[in-house]
């Protein structure tokens, strides 16, 4: 088949173009799929690039580590996610075997730039389902990068938590030693009022301020020119969150400044070039010309633009208390099997089963509470709860479910008062439930 899709930004007129000449079929084609990507066309040049990622995957060395069961994984990154991948095709009949390491390639997939994160899971199938996994590396072939993805956990009903679906944070991020220098790009937008002298600048963090950075005009090299963006780099000790700048203009041969010389700088941005993270300074002020050093103008940061690499690096394993409160009318329990998925402005769990060993769980008018381990959602938006019907009476009217990161103690409340259940008023057996505030 040919399926073209283009797309128009009303805002600002661009056209992007998405193109897919291939089966989308169970039955026809290589890829046995009903579902296709494609990567934005925009003034003839593709926006993400095709790659193959390198699934290595370590199975731990501890009595009982491997599984015979089947495995899944989603990885995720700053352009998306890849989807739900089998672990299932390698060069080992046998995976998963204690201490051992399997490869598996999946090719033709859109780049996902710099990862954050894999969500990884098993079905909990064969004798042995229990697994304990030492990490997980995927290399992008076209970044030529590998990310590491640590875990040294057990997926299994019967160790260590009984969860069986984990996510894993990227720990490249760290490797960055910001005890070490740390680099610094400036970049100094000049307004109606240029000069032919120099600058210079002080970055004032959350950890400390910098020493001054002399920013040098010569006659080879003009600088501060009028509407021009001049760019330097320098390195200082790392400053945490740069909070402000003091900027000030001073004459290039030290000498005494004869009437008021003013230099209008318009904007200032800068960079933490190993992060990414960009502080914006809307400054629109005139720096006068003076030799002394005392005498400059500060500025607060006006806008904070965290890098896709920060954010994945802030990601850390939290634990969310989940509350289940079942309502008070005849049938309101059920037998059936609970899953939630939680969604927060960091993503989502995944759909995680609620479960407890040795106790009938939503029983009419009952509190039931669950502890799930997943990486922190930040802010939570919304939660989808939901059963498999299953059981003599599937049935269930759900009166509430609050939410609680452990961590910070913030609670969520997400108000439902009504049935899921097939045989009752509007007949779904999954609901969507908003935060109440």
């Amino acid at each position: 088949m040919f399926l073209q899709v283009i797309m128009r930004n009303l805002t600002t007129e661009e056209v992007s173009v998405f193109t897919y000449e291939d089966w989308l079929s169970r039955t026809h084609g290589p890829k046995r799929t009903m579902i296709c990507e494609m990567a934005a066309v925009v003034d003839e040049e593709m926006m993400v690039e095709p790659t193959t990622y390198i699934v290595q995957v370590k199975t731990s060395d501890t009595a009982g580590a491997g599984t015979d069961a089947n495995v899944w994984i989603v990885i995720f990154g700053e352009n998306g996610d890849t989807g739900t991948l089998a672990l299932k095709e390698c060069s080992k009949s046998n995976k998963f075997e204690r201490k051992q390491v399997d490869t598996f390639r999946f090719s033709d997939i859109l780049s996902l730039g710099e990862l954050s994160k894999v969500r990884v899971w098993h079905d909990n199938s064969g004798p042995s389902a229990g697994w304990h996994l030492d990490y997980i590396d995927v290399k992008d072939e076209i970044m030529d990068k590998t990310f590491r993805f640590p875990c040294d956990r057990w997926l299994a009903k019967n160790d260590d938590d009984g969860q069986i679906m984990r996510e894993l944070a990227c720990a490249n991020n760290d490797y960055l030693d910001l005890n070490e220098k740390t680099k610094y790009e400036i970049c100094i937008t000049t307004g109606e009022t240029e000069t032919k002298e120099n600058a210079w600048i002080v970055l004032e963090g959350k950890k400390g301020r910098s020493k001054e950075f002399v920013m040098e005009n010569s006659s080879k090299k003009k600088r501060f020119l009028r509407g021009n963006v001049d760019r330097f780099d320098f390195s200082s000790k790392n400053l945490g969150d740069i909070a402000g700048i003091c900027l000030g203009h001073t004459p290039k041969d030290g000498k005494k400044v004869k009437g008021e010389v003013f230099w209008h700088v318009e904007e200032v941005v800068v960079t933490e070039r190993e992060l990414g993270n960009k502080y914006i300074f809307t400054c629109n002020g005139l720096i006068p010309l003076s030799p002394k050093r005392d005498d400059f103008l500060t500025f607060e940061c006006t806008k904070t633009i965290e890098s896709f690499a920060s954010k994945a690096r802030s990601l850390v394993p939290v634990k969310y208390e989940i509350i289940v409160i079942t309502g008070d009318e005849k049938g309101a329990g059920t037998d059936a099997n609970v899953f939630i998925t939680i969604y927060g402005v960091n993503g989502d769990s995944g759909r995680r089963q609620l479960r407890q060993k040795f106790r009938n769980l939503f029983e009419r008018e009952q509190t039931d509470r669950f502890l799930l381990e997943m990486l922190d959602m930040g802010e939570l938006q919304k939660v989808r709860m939901e059963h498999d019907n299953s059981g003599l009476s599937p049935g269930w009217l759900l009166d509430r479910v609050e939410v609680t990161n452990t961590a910070n103690g913030v609670t969520t409340i997400f108000l439902c008062g009504k049935w899921l259940d097939l045989q009752r008023a509007d007949k779904q057996i999954a609901r969507v439930l908003y935060p109440k505030y």
